[in-house]
C-alpha cells in the first residue's frame, strides 16, 4: 500500500509551490505530486511542433491529445507555455485576500517570486510609479477606464520552461512525481480525505490531500466534489476574444507597463477588462477539455518576436436562479466556434464586426494586421457570441481607443472564443481545508480562488504552511 503525507493533484503553480514549501520548510514529509499530463521535459504541442492547422484527432473522433491536452496540463500547468507574467500586487490576479489579509498575500507572492528567481528568472521588473505611467493612467480615466497598476516580471515563454525545468530537478529528489495519472475518485473514510483512486483502480493513501486542479480540473473537480457533499457558491465566468493588432498601436504601453491592465464598465451592465498582453507575441490555441480555445504568449527574446501585440478582452458573465453553472455555459458558446470554424477557431477583423459580415479569406490577408495564428478559420464572431457580450467588447475598444489611438481600427483581429473559467468555490476555512471533508484542501484557478500565476503560487505555499502548522501543534 503506497502512503504518503500529502498528495498533491495537479502539478500546476498551486501544486508546485505546496510542494517546494513541504520540501523547503519539511523535508522529511513524503509528498507525493501527480498529475493527468506529462513532466516538463515530456510536454509537446502537435500543432507546434508538427506544424498542424488544429488540434489532432482520435479515432474515437475526440479532439485533442491524449491522456490529455499538453498546452493546459502536465508539470507547470496551463501557465507553462504562457509567457510567465508574474504581478507582483495584490490588486488583481485573484481573490485570495478574502481569506488571507492583504500584506500577507502580497509577501506570499513576493516570496513565490524569489523562488522563481533562485532558479533564473530576469531580475527585470516593471515600474508602474512613472509619469509616462501617470499620463497614460490620466487619459484612461477620461475614458472611463481604470488601470490596475502593479509591478510585473515578464519571464517569457522560453525562460519560464527553463526555471520550471530548474524547479523540476530541484524538487526530484525530495518530491515524488507521478504524470500521466489521472484521479478519479477520493476515499473518504468518517468524514476524512484518507487518499485518493486512480483511473486504473490503484489506491493511493495520504494524511492529506491537496487539489490544484487549475481552470482545466475546474468542472471535474466541482462534480466530484459535490457528490461527496462539499457546498459550493457560483463565481462568474469570463468570455470574449483575443486581440491582436500591431505593436506600433500598442508602443506607449508595451514599453511603459509592459502589460495594460484596464477594466470598463459598460451601459448594459457588464464589466469588461484586458488581460495577458503580449508584446511581440503569437496567439495560440489550447485545448480544454476537448473545446478548442485561444491564447497568447511572448518570448522574451526579441528575435523569437512578431511585429503584433496580443491581449485578451474578456466579459465577466454572472448567473441567478434558475441556471446556476456559468462555466457550462462559456464551453457551450465556445463549442460552437468550434463548430463553425471546423474544430479550431474564428478570426474577425474589427471593421467586419462593426459592418456585421464574416470576415473571408481575402479580407483577412488584405488586412494590415497579418494573423500570427494561421489555423484560425475567417467567420462571424456574431454568431457565436451573446448580444451583451459583443456589444461590451465594443464598447470596450471605443474606450481603448482614447488611451491607445488606431486600437479600434478596421484591421485589429478578433479571434474567438477565450475564456477563462473560474470554478464554483467551494466553502473551505482560511486555511483551504474544506468545511465538510477534513484533511482535503482546494486551492488556486480550479477552486475559483485566483486567476493567475502569481496568486495561485501563493496559494499553494499558504495551504503547505497551515498544514505544517497543524502537523507541529
Amino acid at each position: 500500500m503506497k502512503k504518503y503525507d500529502c498528495v498533491i493533484v495537479g502539478a500546476g503553480p498551486t501544486g508546485i509551490y505546496c510542494a517546494y514549501e513541504f520540501m523547503s520548510k519539511k523535508p522529511g514529509l513524503k509528498v507525493l505530486l501527480i498529475d493527468k499530463g506529462h513532466d516538463i521535459f515530456s510536454r509537446r504541442c502537435p500543432i507546434i511542433e508538427k506544424k498542424l492547422d488544429k488540434c489532432p484527432v482520435n479515432m474515437n473522433g475526440e479532439i485533442g491529445c491524449h491522456p490529455s491536452c499538453s498546452m493546459t496540463t502536465g508539470f507547470g500547468g496551463a501557465g507553462a507555455f504562457s509567457d510567465g507574467k508574474y504581478n507582483i500586487t495584490n490588486e488583481y490576479g485573484g481573490w485570495l485576500q478574502d481569506y488571507i489579509p492583504g500584506d500577507e498575500v502580497l509577501g506570499l507572492i513576493k516570496y513565490v517570486d524569489q523562488i522563481n528567481l533562485d532558479h533564473g528568472a530576469s531580475p527585470e521588473i516593471t515600474d508602474p510609479e512613472t509619469e509616462a505611467v501617470k499620463g497614460i493612467e490620466k487619459r484612461a480615466i477620461a475614458a472611463g477606464l481604470k488601470l490596475l497598476r502593479g509591478k510585473v516580471r515578464h519571464i517569457g515563454t522560453e525562460q519560464n520552461i527553463e526555471i520550471l525545468k530548474n524547479i523540476f530537478k530541484t524538487m526530484r529528489s525530495r518530491v515524488e512525481y507521478m504524470f500521466r495519472a489521472k484521479i478519479v475518485d477520493l476515499i473518504i473514510d468518517n468524514g476524512r480525505a484518507t487518499g485518493i483512486v486512480l483511473e486504473s483502480g490503484e489506491k493511493i493513501y495520504a494524511d492529506n490531500i491537496v487539489l490544484g486542479v487549475g481552470r482545466e480540473g475546474a468542472l471535474w473537480q466541482q462534480e466530484l466534489l459535490e457528490a461527496l457533499g462539499v457546498a459550493f457558491r457560483n463565481n462568474q465566468v469570463d468570455i470574449g476574444v483575443r486581440v491582436e493588432t500591431n505593436n506600433i498601436v500598442m508602443e506607449e504601453i508595451n514599453a511603459n507597463l509592459y502589460e495594460g491592465k484596464f477594466k470598463f464598465n459598460t451601459s448594459v451592465g457588464t464589466t469588461v477588462r484586458t488581460f495577458c498582453s503580449n508584446p511581440s507575441g503569437h496567439v495560440v490555441i489550447e485545448n480544454q477539455n476537448g473545446v478548442v480555445l485561444c491564447n497568447g504568449h511572448a518570448f522574451r527574446d526579441i528575435k523569437l518576436g512578431t511585429d503584433n501585440t496580443n491581449f485578451a478582452l474578456l466579459v465577466s458573465h454572472e448567473f441567478s436562479e434558475p441556471f446556476d453553472n456559468p462555466n457550462q455555459f462559456a464551453y457551450e458558446v465556445a463549442k460552437l466556434a468550434n463548430k463553425l470554424s471546423g474544430g479550431s477557431v474564428i478570426v474577425q477583423t474589427y471593421g467586419d464586426i462593426l459592418k456585421g459580415r464574416r470576415s473571408t479569406e481575402k479580407r483577412i490577408r488584405e488586412c494590415f494586421v497579418t494573423p500570427t495564428l494561421k489555423e484560425a478559420v475567417p467567420g462571424d464572431l456574431g454568431l457565436v457570441l451573446p448580444y451583451n457580450t459583443m456589444k461590451s467588447l465594443i464598447e470596450m475598444m471605443q474606450a481603448l481607443n482614447h488611451v491607445t489611438p488606431g486600437i479600434a481600427s478596421d484591421h485589429t483581429l478578433f479571434y474567438g472564443v477565450e475564456a477563462k473559467f473560474y470554478s464554483a468555490r467551494p466553502e473551505v476555512g482560511d486555511d483551504f481545508e474544506t468545511k465538510a471533508i477534513k484533511n482535503l484542501y482546494v486551492g488556486g484557478d480550479g477552486a475559483g480562488v485566483t486567476r493567475g500565476l502569481a496568486q495561485a503560487g501563493a496559494n499553494g505555499v499558504w495551504i503547505a504552511r497551515k498544514i505544517i502548522e497543524k502537523q507541529n501543534s
